[in-house]
Parts: C-alpha cells; sequence; structure tokens
C-alpha cells in the first residue's frame, strides 16, 4: 500500500530520508512536466527537476500543511520555471518545436500512428501558442487533473481568474487547431 503523502512528510520530518525518496518518485513525473512546459529540453527538464526536489527536500520542515502538498509542490515548480527562463532567457535555444519531431505512442497501423503523432504535435505547438501561465493552468487541469482552487493556489491567483484563463485558453487553442493546415493561424499570430 502506497503511503499517503502526509505520513511520507512526516517520517521525512522524523529523520527517515528513505521516505523522501518515496515522496520523489511518486510526483516526479509530473514535476517533469511542468520543468519540460518551461526548457522544452529534456536535459533542462531534468536539471530544473532536480533544482525543485533540491528545494522541496530543503524546505520541507517549514511546510505547514495548510494546503495539499502538491499545491505547495507545483508552486514551488512554478517558481522554479519562472527563475530558470528568466536566467536562460539569452541563452535558450533558437530550436522551436515545430521543428521537433513528435513522439509517438504504439498504435495498430502505421497510418494511425502517424495521425496520432500528427495530432499530438498540433497540440503541442498550439499550447506553446499560449503564455506560460496559461500554458501551465491547462496543463495542470486537462493533464495533471488538478481542481480550479488547487490551479489558484499554485499560480497564486483567484478561482476566477483561473476560470477565465483556462476559457481564454481553450477558445484559442480550438482556434489554433482549426487554422494549423490552413495557415491562417499566421495572420492571428501577427494580430496577438
Amino acid at each position: 500500500m502506497q503511503k499517503s503523502d502526509e505520513m511520507l512528510i512526516e517520517e521525512i520530518k522524523n529523520g527517515n530520508a528513505e521516505s523522501f525518496n518515496e515522496l520523489m518518485q511518486v510526483h516526479q513525473s509530473k514535476v517533469y512536466r511542468i520543468a519540460f512546459n518551461y526548457a522544452r529540453s529534456s536535459q533542462e527538464a531534468m536539471d530544473i527537476t532536480q533544482n525543485i526536489f533540491l528545494k522541496v527536500y530543503a524546505n520541507l520542515k517549514q511546510f505547514r500543511g495548510d494546503s495539499q502538498f502538491k499545491t505547495w509542490l507545483m508552486r514551488i515548480a512554478f517558481n522554479e520555471g519562472q527563475n530558470w527562463v528568466k536566467k536562460n532567457r539569452r541563452h535558450m535555444m533558437t530550436e522551436d518545436i515545430f521543428d521537433r519531431p513528435a513522439e509517438s505512442a504504439s498504435f495498430v497501423t502505421q497510418e494511425d500512428e502517424y495521425i496520432a503523432s500528427e495530432n499530438k504535435a498540433a497540440l503541442l505547438r498550439s499550447l506553446y501558442e499560449l503564455n506560460t501561465k496559461y500554458r501551465l493552468a491547462v496543463i495542470l487541469r486537462y493533464f495533471e487533473n488538478y481542481s480550479i482552487k488547487e490551479i489558484a493556489a499554485t499560480l497564486d491567483c483567484s478561482e476566477g481568474v483561473v476560470k477565465n484563463m483556462l476559457f481564454r485558453s481553450l477558445q484559442k487553442l480550438k482556434f489554433v487547431l482549426s487554422t494549423v493546415d490552413t495557415g491562417e493561424n499566421n495572420e492571428y499570430r501577427k494580430k496577438n
């Protein structure tokens, strides 16, 4: 049986370092996805993920439990991602997500695999049309199944702002995805 975050945190605070490894394994994939959202590079995302968990370990004794652990963790991930962007803005690679091959899941036929790959690539491209905060809200809500309240706590804003961000993000994603083949979104990008 997997221990709850609260149990693991209590064990860590009582000196059990092995419990931190368990806690890290539970949340590592979520943290990595958030880090990749900022870095867009596997290696850089791993570095950001490592920094996030180092900060969590260093500050875990200060976690009071006023919010869920995952909300506190995602807030640290958000801040660390923002810090990484600020530090690396000048040095960010010019490689764009449009130039990257999409990772694909295995499907029955090559045609299905190709279509799924193209759809995933289109979704990723459209996600990167959003600003960082909006993109993170979409990822937390629709990929990580966070509640509006948890996203608001993570992004340090009201629930109404989160709902507005999600609504606007979905509108923009719908528009970008609907025009991906027609090239019309190039005009939209110029205007926005």
